[in-house]
């Protein structure tokens, strides 16, 4: 019998991209966090409650920011053994800033790591593609990213491949570190809600996929990060067919140059007929563009959007200035405000549990 596990990481609905750093809208303004405990060292001055939390385990010498993705295939004997297909993966996303951003915007350092020693790396693909000023950038994997601090809060800028463009910017106002004690299967259970740890959480005809009895190492916590999108942003990628990687993206229509020849269209990706009712036309990133009256059914609202350039239709979708970035475990119809990240001993802990 095969089984397949694992957390949707689909940030939007046309492209994956693999966040490194914090994976969510108006600058400014205060925020929130609660205190820190595990805080060592005396915090600058001038830094927010905010800022401290985040620095807290964001800095390199405070061992960064880590992520889980993993998907495992599984497969049952008769005689109730366990295996797993090669397919499978189980790998952190790890990021850090060397210092302070009090002293000026700090470079994100980003590393891939298998977090399970008879597993590889994938391949990583399905860059996100943006569109700014009626150009497409391509996002690179991993992401080259700076951080910045904006009154009390914490400003993520995320480049394009020419390190220059900025495609998406997030806004922090607040980061709560949850500090972890006792066994890991008595961990808080929106931790493995709301990540990719409650992969492991999962028991196959009696077996676990970790050994139950291992214990958190000292100073383990996880951080929920609460960040809202800066800036209306506009995602887009290949309509249909074929399947592109570039700037050059798949348009719905090569004959139709206009938005009002094009609808009635029929989504297959958002099974939606759209009619031209259904949205607002405006110009958009640069473009003449449809966007859709009603969100997709997305964790953080994205809204279809269908543009029109060089005598194409092309589709994408829009994450409004201000919204919110949300998760969403597989599932559930409920989305959370929160990106859960690990900070470097809970990744520790559950590496050294693992028992694939």
């Amino acid at each position: 019998m095969k089984h397949t596990i694992g957390v949707s990481t689909r940030r939007h609905s046309i492209a994956v991209a693999l966040s490194a750093i914090l994976v969510a809208g108006c600058g400014g303004g205060s925020g929130s966090s609660s205190s820190n405990p595990l805080f060592s060292g005396s915090p600058a001055t001038n830094l927010s409650a905010v800022q401290q939390s985040y620095e807290s385990v964001a800095l390199a010498s405070n061992g960064g920011l880590h992520t889980l993705q993993g998907s495992l295939s599984l497969t049952t004997s008769s005689t109730g053994a366990l295996s797993l297909s090669p397919s499978s993966y189980f790998y952190s996303i790890n990021s850090s800033i060397p210092q302070s951003a009090a002293n000026g915007p700090q470079t994100v350092t980003v590393t891939y790591t298998s977090e399970a020693s008879t597993l590889t790396m994938p391949s990583i693909g399905g860059a996100a593609r943006y569109l700014i000023n009626g150009t497409i950038y391509v996002r690179p994997i991993p992401d080259q990213a700076q951080v910045s601090y904006s009154g009390q809060n914490v400003s993520e800028n995320y480049f394009a491949t020419d390190g220059k463009t900025v495609v998406e910017s997030l806004l922090g106002t607040s980061y709560t570190v949850v500090p972890l004690s006792g066994l890991l299967s008595s961990a808080p259970s929106e931790l493995a809600t709301n990540s990719n740890f409650g992969i492991l959480t999962n028991t196959y005809n009696g077996q676990s996929l970790y050994n139950q009895q291992a214990s958190w190492q000292a100073g383990s916590s996880y951080v929920k990060a609460v960040r809202q999108v800066v800036g209306n942003t506009v995602g887009v990628g290949d309509c249909v067919l074929p399947q592109t990687t570039g700037v050059n993206i798949t348009p719905c229509s090569a004959t139709v140059s206009t938005l009002e020849g094009f609808f009635p269209y029929a989504s297959a990706s958002d099974g939606t007929t759209y009619q031209i009712t259904d949205g607002q036309i405006m110009t958009l990133a640069g473009v003449r563009a449809w966007v859709a009256n009603t969100a997709l059914s997305t964790a953080t609202p994205e809204y279809r959007v269908f543009y029109q350039n060089n005598g194409a239709i092309y589709t994408g979708y829009l994450i409004k200035d201000g919204t919110p970035l949300q998760t969403q475990s597989a599932g559930s119809t409920t989305a959370q405000n929160f990106s859960i990240f690990l900070n470097n001993a809970a990744l520790q802990s559950i590496k050294s549990a693992i028992n694939f």
